[in-house]
């Protein structure tokens, strides 16, 4: 199945102010996501391009936790998961 959306949000993505290595690990990042999961990025990147940045900096802090074997900073990636998302619904 062909994601349709994947084309557009790469150009969201190409388009943002991330340095390039950002841009192409954002990229890769959504390189196998369904078509639901690449609207919904979309739709929150489209809505306020700060999200790009965000999404960004939270994914690179993962890949650094995992290299690190750092389960204490893992829990704390996700606790800021979870403040920024109450922040978007609130």
């Amino acid at each position: 199945m062909e994601n349709k959306s994947f084309p557009e949000l790469k150009k969201l993505i190409f388009d943002s102010e991330l340095s390039f290595t950002e841009k192409e690990d954002l990229a890769w990042l959504f390189a196998e996501a369904t078509e639901e999961e690449l609207r919904a990025a979309l739709d929150l990147f489209t809505e306020d391009k700060v999200w790009i940045k965000r999404i960004s900096d939270n994914y690179h802090s993962k890949k650094i936790a995992l290299l690190a074997d750092d389960a204490e900073m893992w829990k704390n990636i996700l606790e800021d998961e979870e403040k920024l998302l109450k922040k978007k619904k609130g």
